[in-house]
């Protein structure tokens, strides 16, 4: 069976803190990438998703870190994500990290329930989660929703080269449901409301379907919205829900397991 990882950054967060407190002045940016042994790239992808801002007051800092350390979320994910490879085990091992959310990020509170997260190729996790106890039960349905990325890609070995854009609608679409069998519709992410069933098949119909082969960094536009070029917030997430609902429906007899190692082509159904 594969591994799940702890990278320690709770820790580091710790050393990266009381070594600014020592020293005002220092460049906090390259002390992060050396204390959390990180690239620039990395370091921007993160801030982008909503982690702290590396030159808030430490002291603030300080406490979220107390607060999330006290939530002991570093355990809980690590427990969760060990129970669900024992049930649904994938090819590839998981390493994960917690980082602390930016306080001032409203998107992310608002929007998200106070969690940002990611989930690379090779079975890295990134979850940045506000220091916050309230934000347990958004979190237990994040950790649901990424590691089925991390179980479908590791059936597919997919990889961000080969990914097309009804890859993504059926990644995103499968792990969705995989969050609503496992958990309950009062899990489910803000996804799917997004479009009525009536509005995604129009759509479907009218746009998404015509570029179902495109690759790289033209499909953004079609998960996340693009209001030059129509397409709704989030409207890809909501279709690739559809998408696997319509083909759960003619197929009900299909497991989870059967459907996460169905290749993105099986879910074009003629309707």
């Amino acid at each position: 069976m594969s591994s799940v990882e702890k990278l320690p950054r709770l820790t580091q967060m710790k050393r990266f803190l009381d070594q600014t407190k020592v020293d005002v002045t220092i460049d906090r940016e390259k002390l992060f990438m050396e204390t959390f042994q990180l690239q620039k790239e990395e370091l921007n992808t993160r801030m982008f998703l909503g982690m702290f801002d590396l030159y808030s007051n430490v002291d603030s800092l300080q406490q979220q870190l107390d607060r999330i350390s006290l939530c002991d979320y570093e355990s809980y994910i690590q427990s969760e994500l060990t129970r669900l490879q024992a049930t649904y085990p994938s090819e590839k091992p998981i390493q994960f990290e917690l980082l602390i959310l930016d306080q001032h990020d409203e998107f992310v509170k608002e929007k998200l329930g106070g969690i940002s997260a990611y989930t690379e190729w090779n079975g890295q996790m990134c979850f940045i989660v506000a220091a916050d106890e309230g934000v347990r039960d958004t979190l237990k349905s994040v950790i649901f929703h990424e590691y089925h990325h991390h179980w479908r890609m590791s059936k597919h070995n997919m990889t961000e080269g080969n990914e097309t854009l009804l890859d993504r609608l059926v990644l995103e679409g499968l792990a969705e449901h995989f969050v609503r069998i496992e958990l309950g519709d009062a899990f489910l992410g803000p996804y799917k409301s997004v479009l009525s069933e009536k509005e995604a098949q129009q759509l479907w119909e009218t746009t998404f379907r015509h570029h179902i082969h495109d690759k790289g960094k033209r499909t953004d536009s079609y998960m996340f919205g693009n209001k030059e070029l129509q397409l709704p917030f989030w409207g890809g997430y909501s279709i690739g829900y559809y998408l696997v609902e319509w083909y759960m429906n003619e197929n009900s007899e299909c497991t989870m397991e059967e459907l996460t190692e169905l290749p993105s082509k099986s879910f074009l159904l003629k309707r």
